[in-house]
């Protein structure tokens, strides 16, 4: 019928533009805990990278300024897992690398601009943040392939626990991540914070890995608050299950 085609019209073009009565159109943010963590993600991986540029001794141990921040990015990448699954930790692991591969960027344009002749400093600050490109490219690199198998590893483990054991994912895939991690970490940031022998390299890998680990252990408790916190104020926890949605 000719005179059903004009309602279809109008209501279409009416949703397609709305009316300015109505005020500024907006997206609607979604309430999720992602982006948050995903923003602290970002901020660690940067500033751990920083850190990594000072070589730091406690007695026989040898390890770097960002030792006691990297860490961290692995429980938020453990955190991110568990309740969004390897999809997003995914997504979070290449935006971080991304940034953190922007910020190294960053610092080497800084470095080779011309100073002002009134800036006395060009010489501390290329000693300080010169080797953050070097630095950045070898935790770039051992992040992306360390955190991959860490979301790869905590996703086939729940597949066979569900909701139990989450101590042993959590512990599992840290012990397998933080291994290439470091081995790769360590092998381009040592001769550049000074490491010059192969027992000075061991150490680093060594104390490093268990370091790290060790931490996971640690911060366990807490780990297994925030990751609860987060589940139960996510409504669409539960919804996912294999990447298929299950109930609206």
């Amino acid at each position: 019928m000719p005179h059903s085609a004009t309602p279809l019209t109008r209501d279409v073009s009416a949703t397609a533009a709305p009316s300015d009565a109505a005020g500024p159109a907006f997206a609607r943010r979604p309430r999720t805990y992602f982006d948050l963590i995903l923003a602290a993600y970002c901020v660690i991986l940067v500033l751990s990278n920083i850190g990594a540029t000072k070589g730091v001794e406690f007695g026989p141990i040898i390890t770097d300024g960002g030792f006691f921040l990297f860490p961290l990015a692995y429980v938020l990448g453990d955190v991110v897992t568990e309740v969004y699954g390897f999809k997003a930790a995914r997504k979070a692991i290449i935006t971080s690398f991304v940034f953190g591969a922007f910020s190294s960027a960053v610092f080497w344009i800084v470095i080779i601009l011309p100073p002002a002749q009134f800036y006395e400093n060009q010489s501390a600050f290329e000693a300080v943040l010169g080797p953050v490109p070097l630095i950045v490219a070898g935790s770039l690199l051992g992040y992306l392939v360390g955190q991959l198998l860490n979301a790869y590893v905590m996703v086939k483990v729940k597949a066979r626990t569900q909701e139990k054991h989450l101590w042993a994912r959590l512990i599992g895939s840290t012990m397998v991540g933080e291994l290439v991690d470091t081995i790769i970490f360590c092998s381009i940031a040592a001769p550049i914070i000074g490491i010059d022998s192969w027992s000075g390299f061991f150490n680093y890998v060594i104390v490093g890995y268990v370091y790290k680990c060790l931490v996971e252990v640690l911060i366990m408790p807490l780990t297994y608050a925030v990751i609860g916190w987060i589940k139960r104020r996510e409504p669409s926890y539960g919804t996912v299950q294999g990447g298929v949605e299950t109930r609206a």
